[in-house]
């Protein structure tokens, strides 16, 4: 509406100037250096509307191949986001291979598009490309990425889950010196050091623990305690620690495995008893099936009294299945075992099963179940409800 105003009122100014150079055309005189340019005011008028439209069509060439340029970059940013789109898509649909050729060519067409570059490495991990995922962390780092600090750590992150330590200890000690403080990059840095068995890890487990994410603490422990076999006692690997990880689940399991590897199976005992009520942790109910004790019927009676309350626990059966069998229980080994096969399958299971078939003379049917077994997924849990 406003805009409608001001050109009726632009066309009534110029119809009425209009009018009056009707009845005289006016007359201009203008005198520069010695010049003179003597015009009427139409034609004045006249040139200089003729130079406002030079000068224009002077800045629209000047400035065309900026504008070309930007046009050009906006075309390229909406196909590399049309293609990151799709690439989502066929990778929800597990199309890894087809998704990656989406991903080259949203990089290819907007170098800038740091999201592609971050989704492109991801896919690289899952198909288990370290070097894809080196070549695009040092591609996005030389560029000058917005987010360093974050490719930084998540290639670093990838590569560990690779099991690609050397090529992660470059990433995790330039995110170190990016954020000295940064708890995560400490975190990597630890996995990394665990991994490669440095010992300064043991030495400084103390240190690291007021810093480190104590569920990783805990599960290096364990970790680390493993790979040393026994080597050293619960109280020189972790004299020094913050109580807190008592009630981590790995480092209670780390704890009770070198108990047992010591031979004090009544520290062990007591640990698991009120562990396994809290956590219900595979390692644990397992671990308490290598209990050494003068009275093994105690231990029966506690693992019964379990099974009521998680009568569909997979690993409760496993473990009562080994008491029986140390027992000589043959018959209730059996029974056990295969209530716990019942709730999850593996080859294992079935290699103990035989076992016990070949005790209870059931020889053939032992030859059937050696026959029968398969690979087995073992990597899933069981959970109680």
């Amino acid at each position: 509406m406003k805009t409608f105003i001001i050109l009726i009122l632009i066309s009534l100014l110029v119809f009425i100037g209009w009018q009056y150079l009707i009845i005289d055309n006016g007359y201009v005189l203008i005198e520069f250096l010695g010049y003179s340019f003597e015009s009427s005011v139409p034609i004045l008028i006249g040139c200089m509307i003729i130079l406002y439209f030079i000068v224009r069509i002077i800045v629209i060439v000047w400035k065309s191949p900026k504008i070309i340029k930007q046009r050009i970059t906006m075309r390229g940013k909406d196909r590399s986001l049309k293609l990151l789109n799709q690439s989502l898509n066929l990778i929800a649909r597990g199309s890894g291979s087809k998704a990656a050729k989406k991903l080259d060519g949203a990089i290819s067409a907007d170098e800038l598009n740091d999201n592609a570059y971050l989704y492109r490495m991801n896919l690289a991990a899952d198909e288990k490309d370290f070097k894809t995922i080196v070549k695009i962390a040092d591609k996005l780092i030389k560029k000058g990425s917005v987010i360093k600090t974050y490719v930084l750590f998540d290639a670093c992150r990838l590569l560990i889950k690779l099991g690609q330590y050397s090529s992660a200890q470059k990433y995790a000690d330039e995110l170190i010196q990016e954020s000295p403080k940064n708890p995560e990059a400490k975190n990597l840095l630890f996995i990394i050091k665990a991994a490669a068995g440095d010992p300064s890890i043991i030495r400084g487990l103390p240190e690291y623990a007021k810093t480190i994410d104590q569920d990783l603490l805990a599960k290096t422990i364990l970790d680390l305690s493993r790979k040393l076999k026994g080597e050293k006692t619960v109280e020189d690997l972790f004299g020094g620690l913050p109580r807190s990880l008592d009630k981590k689940p790995d480092f209670i399991t780390a704890k009770c495995e070198l108990w047992i590897a010591k031979g004090d199976h009544i520290k062990a005992g007591i640990e698991l008893k009120k562990s396994i009520p809290i956590y219900w942790d595979k390692n644990h109910i397992l671990l308490y099936s290598r209990l050494s004790v003068s009275d093994s019927s105690e231990l029966s009676s506690r693992l019964e009294s379990w099974l009521k309350d998680r009568p569909r626990d997979h690993n409760l059966w496993l473990t009562a299945s080994r008491i029986a069998q140390r027992e000589g229980l043959w018959s209730k080994a059996k029974q056990c075992i295969e209530r716990s096969i019942e709730f999850k399958n593996n080859s294992g299971k079935q290699t103990e099963l035989a076992l016990i078939l070949a005790q209870l003379g059931e020889k053939d049917e032992a030859f059937n179940v050696l026959n029968k077994i398969t690979d087995f997924d073992d990597s899933s849990t069981y959970t109680n409800k």
